[in-house]
Parts: C-alpha cells; sequence; structure tokens
C-alpha cells in the first residue's frame, strides 16, 4: 500500500512539476536536449518517490534537485525554493533573475 506525499508538499511537488514542464518546453524549442534529457531523468523519479512517502523521502527529492541545479546553475529555475518556501504562492515564481528570459514564458 502506498503512502502519498502530505497535501502541502504535494502542493509544492505540483507547482514544480509544472515549472519542469515549462522549463521542457523551452528547452526543446532552444534545442538544448541533453539538459532535456537531464530535466527528464530527474524529474522522473519525482512521482514514484511522492506515491511511497516516508520519513526520508522529502531529503532525498531535495537532493536529487539540489544535484539537477547544481549540474544547471544557470537555468534561471530554483526548484529547491519553490520545494522549501512556506507558501509557494508567496515566494515568488522559482525563477533566478539570471535565466528570466528563459523562466518569462511561464504560463504559455
Amino acid at each position: 500500500m502506498s503512502n502519498p506525499a502530505p497535501a502541502a508538499v504535494q502542493a509544492r511537488l505540483l507547482r514544480i512539476f509544472h515549472r519542469a514542464f515549462v522549463q521542457a518546453r523551452n528547452l526543446a524549442h532552444q534545442g538544448d536536449s541533453q539538459q532535456l534529457y537531464d530535466l527528464a531523468d530527474t524529474f522522473e523519479l519525482l512521482p514514484e518517490l511522492m506515491a511511497r512517502w516516508d520519513k526520508t523521502t522529502l531529503t532525498r527529492i531535495r537532493s536529487i534537485l539540489a544535484e539537477y541545479e547544481s549540474a544547471h546553475p544557470n537555468s534561471g529555475y530554483e526548484y529547491l525554493s519553490l520545494l522549501t518556501a512556506d507558501d509557494p504562492d508567496s515566494q515568488g515564481n522559482g525563477c533566478r533573475s539570471v535565466g528570466a528570459s528563459e523562466c518569462g514564458n511561464q504560463d504559455g
């Protein structure tokens, strides 16, 4: 039987998934297949972790996201900041100013 992530964490992770899909679309448009691969490789793990939550899962997710952000520090996306925000709706959009042009196409 699965033990899903707490509701507040699920909400944060859904917002993170949204940002990841926006970034994937932008990377595909730019033709950056290596970073797109890295993004997919990172995020494919998260749904299963969300469904089988335990006391170590949040730490594992932080580590996975930190590894991606470390490999792509100028991508403009800050997934960890969205995960750790107390209220993701009031903590900005998870984009760094360095890559604001890439993050600028958030909703479209």
